[in-house]
């Protein structure tokens, strides 16, 4: 796995690492996003048991609430897919697959017709740290 850099010569767009590798790491996992939520979104039978709280000799015991665990899990990876989708329509359309097979697929890029799509990867990977309020 090669190491990723940032293009420092673009100062509007440069990130401190640490939110860098976060926006990488976040574009990274969207196909896995994307299919867990296709597969909740699918999941029709909710039927699951819930559990209310017990009290046994003064101590609480766990409250399971599956549904509202359900919610918020498809609440989370929706707001995370869309940030990602949001800032990758900033690109071109002709650079957008150059930069997930770069940054997905781990791709050099030596092959790619020209290095203007480093440009759009730093923006982009810019707009993917604001948009999952990794930058303040």
């Amino acid at each position: 796995m090669s190491r990723e850099w940032q293009q420092t010569r673009f100062k509007e767009y440069l990130m401190p690492d640490a939110v860098y590798y976060q926006s990488i790491w976040a574009v990274r996992d969207l196909v896995r996003m994307e299919e867990r939520l296709d597969e909740l979104s699918n999941n029709k039978d909710l039927s699951v048991n819930s559990y209310s709280v017990v009290m046994d000799g003064g101590n609480i015991n766990t409250i399971s609430r599956p549904t509202e665990d359900y919610a918020v899990e498809m609440v989370l990876l929706e707001d995370r897919i869309s940030a990602i989708r949001t800032a990758l329509d900033v690109v071109p359309d002709e650079y957008r697959s150059f930069i997930l097979s770069n940054i997905i697929l781990q791709n050099s890029g030596k092959n790619f017709p020209d290095k203007i799509w480093k440009y759009w990867k730093q923006r982009f990977l810019y707009g993917v740290a604001h948009n999952l309020k990794l930058l303040v």
